[in-house]
């Protein structure tokens, strides 16, 4: 895999890729550059997302998420997600969202 590089999208959340890894908050506000930077990531041959080191999540990244997935789909790319801190893992199962994102169910 490619080596990428992504430009931190706040002070919030951390983000390196090979492969990319998500880190700190993941809520409304870090929605947006969260899902810009993942998108250049997969462009760069990201092909693996790590969730473990996120702590603060809303239902905001649950929904980037699944938009982060159907930007892989839409390019072809076959995408994986580490599994989810509890948290998000329990985000995810509230709203049975764990298939479409290739996450065991909680």
């Amino acid at each position: 895999m490619r080596r990428a590089t992504t430009r931190r999208p706040s002070d919030r959340t951390a983000v390196s890729v090979s492969p990319l890894s998500l880190s700190g908050s993941l809520t409304v506000d870090e929605a947006a550059a969260v899902l810009r930077a993942t998108t250049a990531a997969i462009d760069a041959g990201c092909r693996e997302i790590e969730l473990g080191a996120l702590h603060t999540v809303d239902s905001s990244a649950v929904a980037t998420l699944l938009a982060i997935r159907r930007y892989a789909d839409i390019k072809g790319v076959s995408l994986r997600f580490s599994p989810p801190p509890p948290a998000l893992a329990g985000l995810v199962g509230l709203y049975e969202v764990g298939g479409l994102l290739g996450l065991p169910a909680q």
